[in-house]
Parts: C-alpha cells; sequence; structure tokens
C-alpha cells in the first residue's frame, strides 16, 4: 500500500515545492471474455484495486519521476512519436498528450512522482493503468474533468499503439478507464458498446502467478487470432467471426471445414465464450452467484480444452494449468478459477466464495511464495484524483 502521506514528501523531495494533487488509477481484471475482443467479441472486464498513484502538480513542461527509474522531461512542443524511445513510460505519456491535443482537448505540463502498487508479472496490465492516469490528469488539470472514459481508453490505445509500439485493443483501456465492472460488445470496434455493471457478489478475487512470463511466446499468441480469421474467411468470407451471419449449426459448419482441429476448436471458443460473458453478465446484474461460478467454470474449460492457452506444451510444472488444476481440487464448488489475459503463463484469477476465504488464504501461504498470490477487490472507481 503507497502511502498519501510517502507520496507528498517525496515530490517535495524531488521537485523542491509541494504537490497541490494526489491521483491514482487502477489496473484491470478480465473477469470472462478471452481472446474474444481481437474478432470482435464479448468481454466482461473490472477495474483493478492494485493501483498507479502519484503527486502532481501543473508545470510548464512534463517531468515524471517514477518511484526506481530516473527522472524523464520533455517540453510540449516535443510530442513526436521517436522510435528511440519505444517501450518506455516517456513514450505513452507522449502519446496521451499527443493525441487528446489532436482530438481539441487543451493540454500542459505537469510534474509528477509515482509509485505503483502493481506487482511485476500480475497480468493487470500496468501499461494501460497509466495511459489512463495521464489521460484523466490532463482531463482534470486543463479540462474541467470533461474528457469521458471512453476518449481516455482510447487515447491510451493509441499511444500504446502508436508511441509505445505495442499492438493492442481497446479492451485493457477500457478496464482501467471505467469505474467497477463493466459488459463490453466490441461488435462495432471503433465504438464498443459498453455497460458498468456494479458488482455485488459475496466473492473475495486472487491473482495467481505462474511460473515464468510472456516472453518468447508471440507466436502462440498469434495463432488464436489468425486461426479465428481464418474460419471467418472459409465460412462466409469475413474478417472476423463476429461478423459472421449464419450461427446456426456453428459448430456442424466449422467441423465441416477442411482445417486443422486445433484451428477449428479455436474458433469454436469464440461463440463458446461469448455465451459464457452473457451467462456471467446476467448472474452478475440477477446477483446469481451460483450461475456467475459457473460461467467463470466454462470459460476456463473452453480456454483449457479448445484455446488450449494454459500451459505451453511440455511446460506443466509452474503452470497456470497447474495452479487451475490443483486449486480447483482444493476449493470444489467454494468458488472458481480460470486463466487471466492472453494465457500459456502469466496469472490466474480465483473467485472464492468469502466464507471459504480463511481456508483459502492458508492454503495459499501453504503451497506458494508469498510474491506469487495476491488478494485483490474490484474498484468502484477508475480514477480517484483530488487537491492536497
Amino acid at each position: 500500500m503507497v502511502l498519501e502521506k510517502t507520496l507528498i514528501n517525496k515530490f517535495k523531495e524531488i521537485f523542491g515545492e509541494e504537490a497541490k494533487y494526489l491521483i491514482d488509477t487502477g489496473g484491470r481484471f478480465e473477469i470472462c471474455g478471452n481472446h474474444t475482443d481481437h474478432n470482435h467479441g464479448l468481454c466482461l472486464v473490472a477495474n483493478c484495486s492494485l493501483r498507479i498513484k502519484g503527486a502532481v502538480s501543473e508545470s510548464s513542461e512534463v517531468k515524471i519521476f517514477s518511484k526506481g527509474y530516473p527522472l524523464i522531461s520533455f517540453s510540449l512542443d516535443d510530442l513526436e512519436a521517436k522510435e528511440s524511445e519505444r517501450g518506455t513510460t516517456l513514450s505513452l505519456a507522449k502519446g496521451v498528450l499527443f493525441h487528446l491535443k489532436e482530438l481539441g482537448y487543451k493540454i500542459g505540463g505537469f510534474k509528477i512522482y509515482i509509485e505503483s502498487e502493481i506487482p511485476n508479472g500480475s497480468g493487470v496490465s500496468s501499461s494501460a493503468a497509466i495511459e489512463s492516469l495521464f489521460g484523466y490528469l490532463i482531463s482534470y488539470l486543463y479540462n474541467e474533468g470533461k474528457i469521458s472514459p471512453l476518449v481516455i481508453a482510447k487515447t491510451g490505445q493509441y499511444s500504446e499503439n502508436n508511441y509505445f509500439y505495442k499492438p493492442c485493443g481497446l479492451l485493457d483501456q477500457i478496464g482501467t478507464s471505467f469505474d467497477s465492472s463493466n459488459f463490453i460488445d466490441f461488435k462495432n470496434i471503433e465504438n464498443p458498446f459498453i455497460e458498468t455493471l456494479p458488482f455485488k457478489l459475496p466473492l473475495t478475487l486472487y491473482l495467481i502467478k505462474s511460473l515464468g512470463n510472456h516472453s518468447n511466446l508471440t507466436p502462440l499468441y498469434a495463432a488464436i487470432p489468425s486461426s479465428m480469421n481464418e474460419v471467418a474467411k472459409l465460412l462466409e468470407n469475413k474478417t472476423y467471426l463476429r461478423d459472421i451471419s449464419d450461427t446456426k449449426n456453428i459448430f456442424e459448419r466449422i467441423d465441416n471445414l477442411n482445417i486443422d482441429e486445433a484451428k477449428k476448436r479455436k474458433a469454436k471458443h469464440f461463440f463458446i465464450e461469448n455465451q459464457n460473458v452473457l451467462d456471467a453478465k446476467k448472474a452478475i446484474e440477477e446477483n446469481n452467484l451460483e450461475n456467475f461460478l459457473k460461467a467463470i467454470r466454462n470459460s476456463e474449460d473452453s480456454s483449457d480444452k479448445n484455446l488450449e492457452n494454459t500451459f505451453v506444451k511440455g511446460e506443466y510444472k509452474g503452470s497456470p494449468k497447474e495452479i487451475i488444476d490443483n486449486v480447483s481440487k482444493f476449493i470444489k464448488d467454494n468458488g472458481a478459477i480460470r486463466i487471466h489475459g492472453g494465457g500459456f503463463k502469466g496469472t490466474t484469477l480465483a473467485f472464492i466464495k468469502n466464507e471459504f476465504t480463511n481456508k483459502f488464504d492458508k492454503y495459499l501461504k501453504d503451497n506458494y511464495q508469498e510474491n506469487r498470490y495476491f488478494k485483490v477487490l474490484i474498484s468502484e472507481k477508475a480514477v480517484h484524483f483530488k487537491r492536497v
């Protein structure tokens, strides 16, 4: 937990003046909807209690000091993308300011000291969280807080694609820019339908990290959308599975295609997972705990059997699948656990009934290193901004 007092004191120590404001934004959870967004499907995302926090004041230029990193600064006249800045916080900040200016919003400089509560490898998209932080800063400091969450999300995506040089959809940025949990329909990819769903189910969430990271997995990730796109092309000469007009007997139609069986399974997952999202959404709306957990289990089952992204073949030990198998045996019907995000390695997300959390806490302590699991919450607010 990063304390406000720490932020204020460090700001004064670094910049030699008092901070005027405090701000924080959260990471994101993928509640349900594994690998559906890139084919314009359905997803459930939520804002995360793991936060990026900062103390800030207005300035004529931008100065950013993140704990553990050197001070970075740039002029508002120097907002072009640079290859030499690829993959840096500097590039994300520049991209956000450039795009908001391009959209006609007022921009200005700021000084900020930042600390992150998001652990490395926790899988809650720290890059999207920092993009949202910069977007909301410009909104509150120079636009009376009137820049919408969707504009901030799209600005973050623009910055990540064009300045950070990392391809990404909009799911992560919606998760970090919108309050609470949200249902997203990506059928209109430029203007997705977003519906906020207050999450009141009596569950405690846990992130559990596998051993290893997402490096060197690009071919495995790329095979998922490419398989779905190939099936869409073969079925109806479409680019995305969401554009398939005749979904009656869709599994039979996919089975009749003359392509690799693994590609067929990945395409089937898209349709199965969209239904899982709808089932989970309905359960949240009706506050139906058991139906929600059933939808999460079904989601995990399809990711495991159809996407096959719960582990890298030949690397079961320490994998998400090993975690999911062991946790599922322990919790039985006291919760559910699923792959979180891209998969293969990375994190899992467990939903545990509140009355079972004491036993689950002990299970985690007995079986995993302390830095591999985190008890987390869905945050009601995507951003907190206040005067010191």
